[in-house]
């Protein structure tokens, strides 16, 4: 049974939209630089470098993406687990 979608499964897709964009950008380049008639060595380094930087900015905002989803999804079920006890034990577990 699939789990409901929720606004932290919105915030995931919408971290991957933009890893697939940012990684369709270097593969633009590559398309762009070979009918430039490059050297492949040149194509090489300069795709090299920009995919280095692109998929370090795309794999930590996919990954705060991700994290943060958790951690959504965890206050959730700790919100309701609190909304499952009786006032008291809430209110102390809450104090404590």
């Amino acid at each position: 049974m699939a789990a409901p979608v929720g606004e932290g499964d919105t915030r995931v897709g919408s971290a991957l939209i933009v890893a697939v964009v940012g990684l369709a950008i270097p593969a633009g380049l590559v398309v762009f630089l070979v009918h430039q008639n490059w050297k492949p060595t040149n194509v090489a380094s300069i795709i090299g470098v920009f995919t280095s930087i692109v998929g370090t900015l795309v794999g930590a905002f996919l990954g705060v993406q991700v994290g943060a989803a958790g951690k959504d999804k965890a206050q959730n079920i700790a919100n309701r687990a609190l909304a499952a006890l009786p006032p008291e034990t809430a209110k102390a577990i809450l104090s404590g």
